[in-house]
């Protein structure tokens, strides 16, 4: 299901931003359950369970937090804990986004919306950045076991200098060549020019993506009041 990417910007906004702003466990717990319905909605079924997964043993843990004595630890295992639940509910809202909207018409609205250049050429660039560098990644791995050699994340302890060699550096050499590759086809694309672009790919907003939107304000108004109220 493609909905407008408008809408879902807007949708990722509420979810994160609710998300970094509350901090009891039951509007959390509510929120990623909510987060959790949108992913499956559009079909992420692989990022809603792995994150699922995630959100669920890191809160039944902190059920077992008292019966650590280390003050430091708990505070430690705590922090950790907040934050990365955090960023759970951030990466549940862009694997929504990913799978319900496509790289032209995200870019195309970001155009219709006015969105700064600062803000909207580092967010489309790591968009189309990390897909290729995942891509090559894959690709290394798959070579690296064509010739005998194991990628897994065993042999990094195993034999760390080895893998440095085989692995991670022609990654980062790769990387750096698909920034260059990045920044001259969007030089080529005019990047640099402020005049108004032709837009290929019109949008319009309909009744799914009006159900989509109203029910992620009503999800950030039900947190909001659950944070808030005095049960």
């Amino acid at each position: 299901m493609q909905i407008d990417p408008r809408a879902g910007l807007l949708i990722v906004f509420l979810f994160a931003f609710t998300g970094l702003t509350v901090n009891k466990p039951l509007s959390s717990h509510v929120l990623v359950f909510f987060c959790a319905l949108y992913a499956i909605s559009v079909r992420a079924y692989k990022a809603c369970i792995i994150y699922t997964l995630i959100y669920v043993i890191i809160s039944s843990a902190m059920y077992f937090i008292a019966m650590i004595q280390n003050t430091a630890v708990i505070l430690m295992i705590v922090s950790l804990s907040y934050i990365t639940q955090k960023f759970i509910i951030m990466l549940m809202a862009l694997a929504f986004l990913k799978k319900a909207t496509s790289m032209p018409y995200l870019i195309s609205a970001m155009q219709v919306l006015k969105f700064p250049n600062v803000f909207a050429i580092p967010f489309i660039v790591s968009l189309r950045y990390l897909p290729t560098i995942k891509e090559d990644y894959r690709c290394l791995k798959d070579s690296l076991k064509i010739r005998g050699i194991s990628a897994s994340g065993i042999q990094f302890f195993i034999h760390p200098i080895r893998t440095l060699e085989l692995l991670i550096v022609p990654i980062l050499f790769r990387s750096v060549r698909a920034a260059e590759e990045l920044s001259a086809s969007a030089l080529l694309r005019g990047i640099e020019e402020f005049k108004q672009r032709t837009n290929l790919y019109p949008l319009k907003f309909k009744r799914t993506d009006y159900v989509y939107t109203a029910s992620a304000i009503i999800v950030a108004v039900a947190v909001y009041f659950l944070q808030f109220w005095r049960f």
